[in-house]
C-alpha cells in the first residue's frame, strides 16, 4: 500500500513537473515574442523621433505650446517689417506648433478686447520652459483699474526678448506680470492736478526720502505751470501736451499720489520699469523702432522728432496724436519722439550670462543713483536714440524740455 501510494505520488508529481515547464516554455515564447514586438517598437519610435529632431535642428525650430485658459480664439501671426508686413501661420491649430527662427506674435480676441502676446523664436530649441519648449498661457482677461481721466492699455504677462541684438550677448527672454501702461505721457492738465491737490505735490508722504530733500530746497519747473499769457504756452504748456521739465523725484512722487488716490490696496501706480517700457515698445511684433523693425526715411514721418530747439511746435498732445500718429499694435504712442521717459529703474548693466532681475533692487524708489530713460524725443536729431534698446541716464533732479513720464499700473492681485 505504501509503495502503491509513493508510486502515484511520484507519477502525479513528474506529470506536474511537465505541465509546468510546458508552461514556462510556452509563457516564455508568448512574452519573448511581446518584449522582441515591444523593442521594436520602441526602437522604432526613437529612430523616429530622432529623425524628427535631426529636422527640428536642421530647420532651426522651437516648441510653441499654448496654454488657453479662456477659450477665447487664438491666431498665430509671423511679424514683419512694419505693422501692415504681419502674415498669418495657417498651419497653428491653437495649441502647439514647432516655428522656425523669427518674430512671431499671438492674438487672443473676444468679442470686445484683443491682446496681444509676443512670441520671439531665436533659434533651435530656445524657448522659455525647461524642456527648451517657448510656453505662452493665456489667462481670462483683467478688468481695468482706476485711470482719473488716463486710457490704459493691458499688456499681458509672458515673455519677451529683452536687449539690444546688435549686442549678441545681450538679448535674453525675460517675463513680465500682466500690466496696464497709458497710451499716452502724463499730460500737463493731469500733473496740474497733482500740483494743486491738498494731498498731491506738497504732501511729504508722496515722496521718496531724497525726492523730499530736493523738493525742501527746489521750486516745480515743470511744463505744468506755464500760463497761457507765456511766450513758451504754445510750445510746451497747453493742456494736453506731455508734461515736461519733470524730474524723476517728481515724477516718482506723481505716481505714489495716484496710487493712494486710486489704488484703493488694489493696484500700484508707479513709472515703468526697463522691461516693462521695453516690452511695450516693441510690441508683440518685437520691433527694433516702435513702429517697424528699422527707421528709413521714409519712415521718420511715423515719429515726432528732429526739430531744432526754436522750433515753433515741439511737443504734441493727444489730440493732435490721434490724428497725425498712429499707435503700436499694443495701442500706445510716442514711444519713440515727442518726449524720452523715466523709468523707474537706477542704471545696471544685463546680458545672456547676467540677466535683467526686476527684483534685485533696481526698481526700489528708495535707493539713490541715476536713473534709465527711454526713447527719443521732439529734439532728437540721431536715430540711435530712436532705437528701442538705447539706454541713457540722468541724475533724479534733472529736468529738459524733452523729458516726461507715462505711468504704469500693476494689480496687487494677478
Amino acid at each position: 500500500m505504501i509503495f502503491t501510494y509513493f508510486r502515484e505520488a511520484n507519477e502525479a508529481q513528474i506529470i506536474l513537473t511537465v505541465s509546468v515547464r510546458r508552461f514556462i516554455i510556452f509563457l516564455s515564447a508568448v512574452l519573448g515574442s511581446a518584449m522582441i514586438a515591444a523593442g521594436a517598437l520602441f526602437a522604432y519610435r526613437y529612430i523616429e523621433a530622432e529623425r524628427s529632431e535631426q529636422v527640428h535642428y536642421e530647420r532651426d525650430e522651437t516648441h510653441l505650446a499654448i496654454v488657453n485658459t479662456t477659450g477665447v480664439k487664438l491666431e498665430l501671426f509671423r511679424a514683419g517689417k512694419d505693422l501692415e508686413d504681419a502674415r498669418p501661420v495657417a498651419e497653428f491649430d491653437g495649441r502647439h506648433i514647432w516655428l522656425t527662427k523669427g518674430n512671431y506674435f499671438l492674438r487672443a480676441k473676444s468679442a470686445d478686447r484683443v491682446e496681444h502676446f509676443p512670441v520671439p523664436i531665436q533659434g533651435y530649441r530656445a524657448g522659455t520652459e525647461r524642456d527648451d519648449t517657448f510656453a505662452v498661457t493665456v489667462r481670462p482677461f483683467l478688468d481695468g483699474p482706476p485711470s482719473n481721466g488716463m486710457k490704459l492699455n493691458f499688456i499681458p504677462s509672458g515673455h519677451f526678448l529683452f536687449g539690444d541684438r546688435q549686442n549678441p550677448r545681450e538679448p535674453h527672454l525675460v517675463w513680465t506680470q500682466g500690466f496696464f501702461i497709458a497710451q499716452f505721457e502724463v499730460t500737463n492738465e493731469e500733473f496740474k492736478e497733482f500740483l494743486d491737490s491738498p494731498d498731491g505735490y506738497g504732501n511729504i508722504m508722496n515722496w521718496t526720502p531724497n525726492g523730499n530733500v530736493w523738493r525742501s530746497k527746489h521750486l516745480s519747473r515743470t511744463s505744468a505751470n506755464i500760463s497761457i499769457d507765456d511766450q513758451e504756452f504754445k510750445r510746451f504748456g497747453k493742456a494736453d501736451q506731455p508734461v515736461t521739465q519733470v524730474n524723476w523725484y517728481e515724477a516718482a512722487a506723481y505716481c505714489n499720489w495716484l496710487t493712494k488716490k486710486l489704488g484703493g490696496g488694489r493696484w500700484l501706480y508707479t513709472l515703468p520699469s526697463e522691461a516693462e517700457w521695453e516690452k511695450a515698445a516693441r510690441g508683440p511684433d518685437n520691433f527694433d523702432y516702435p513702429l517697424s523693425q528699422s527707421l528709413s526715411d521714409d519712415e521718420t514721418g511715423l515719429y515726432n522728432w528732429r526739430k531744432n530747439p526754436s522750433a515753433e511746435i515741439t511737443v504734441v498732445g493727444s489730440s493732435e496724436t490721434l490724428t497725425n500718429y498712429r499707435p503700436n499694435r499694443y495701442g500706445i504712442y510716442h514711444l519713440g519722439g515727442n518726449v524720452v521717459e523715466w523709468t523707474q529703474g537706477l542704471y545696471r548693466p544685463f546680458n545672456r550670462d547676467k540677466p535683467y532681475d526686476a527684483d534685485d533692487g533696481r526698481n526700489q524708489n528708495e535707493s539713490d543713483g541715476v536713473r534709465v530713460v527711454r526713447g527719443g524725443s521732439w529734439y532728437s536729431a540721431s536715430n540711435a536714440l530712436m532705437y528701442i534698446p538705447y539706454r541713457d541716464t540722468f541724475q533724479p533732479e534733472i529736468s529738459h524740455n524733452d523729458l516726461g513720464f507715462r505711468v504704469v499700473v500693476r494689480s496687487l492681485m494677478y
